[in-house]
């Protein structure tokens, strides 16, 4: 009986400081990190060992400027190699240059153009939707950033070979939002190009490797 009283004066200790002034916020947030544990999510396709391209493929000149492919390249590089996914991934300064030297370039494949620049592996993004409002200052709504992806084997030589994920003929659409209030804090499109490049970076890159939520 002894041990009874004394579980339910703790218990109201804690129901206490959760509703004390002053006291709520901490005491709530050590409640809920002890009794609503983290939970553990595996990547949905574990990246294959070797050099890495990551191509940004925009046909439809969404981005213009191409501030936020290049962008999205450095952060997702960034990103992939800071949890161990990926130690080699392709600069923008090494496609730049063999865009430029490379006058079949636009013709080349995925796969082929992985290979001339020494990749194993291509993480190949399609543009989809790019849309950020032109006068910063007054955005009324959201910057939008919309790719699919598709990783593809640069050392395959059979065509069943080349597509490693996803098994979608279309790809992996991923979509990330920036709000309005967040474009308008910037000071101008290099920034905005920057923070939605970011922005996708950081949701394709939890695609690659473990992460732990909230539950």
């Amino acid at each position: 009986m002894a041990f009874r009283n004394a579980t339910i004066v703790v218990w109201q200790g804690v129901l206490f400081g959760l509703v004390l002034p002053g006291c709520g916020p901490p005491l709530g947030a050590l409640w809920y990190h002890t009794f609503m544990p983290s939970q553990k999510v595996p990547a949905e396709f574990e990246l294959p060992e070797g050099p890495l391209l990551i191509l940004v493929d925009d046909d439809q000149d969404l981005i213009q400027p191409p501030l936020a492919r290049h962008a999205l390249v450095d952060a997702l590089a960034r990103q992939l190699k800071a949890h161990g996914v990926a130690d080699r991934v392709t600069k923008n300064e090494e496609l730049a240059r063999l865009r430029q030297s490379d006058p079949e370039f636009e013709s080349r494949g995925t796969r082929e153009v992985g290979q001339l620049l020494g990749a194993d592996t291509v993480l190949w993004l399609s543009t989809v939707q790019f849309v950020v409002e032109d006068d910063l200052e007054i955005a009324s709504t959201p910057g939008k950033f919309a790719v699919t992806l598709k990783v593809v084997n640069a050392l395959a030589e059979e065509r069943r070979d080349v597509r490693l994920w996803p098994p979608e003929r279309k790809g992996r659409l991923v979509v990330v939002t920036v709000s309005s209030h967040d474009i308008r804090a910037c000071r101008n499109q290099a920034e905005v190009h920057q923070k939605m490049g970011g922005a996708l970076a950081t949701e394709i890159g939890q695609l690659f490797y473990e992460k732990t939520v909230e539950q």
